[in-house]
């Protein structure tokens, strides 16, 4: 889980469809500081994300690309 902080702007590197069919690679959204979605949620090695898609998943640190701040406001315009 991610304690506290600014949520980061994230890009999936891995398909986890078999979990939500909508969490395909590449998928992007934002991780939700201080928040669990399911049992997994708890350990630190997750974090939530909720993607642009609506989809919302504990998701494994090491399967995010975190995206540049400017990469961000660039999406934002």
């Amino acid at each position: 889980m991610q304690i506290s902080g600014d949520p980061r702007y994230v890009r999936l590197e891995v398909d986890l469809t078999k979990y939500d069919s909508r969490c395909k690679e590449n998928e992007q959204g934002w991780t939700i500081p201080d928040y669990k979605v399911g049992v997994w949620g708890s350990q630190d090695r997750f974090v939530a994300v909720r993607f642009d898609n609506g989809a919302c998943l504990d998701v494994l640190w090491r399967s995010l690309e975190i995206i540049e701040k400017d990469k961000v406001r660039e999406k934002l315009k």
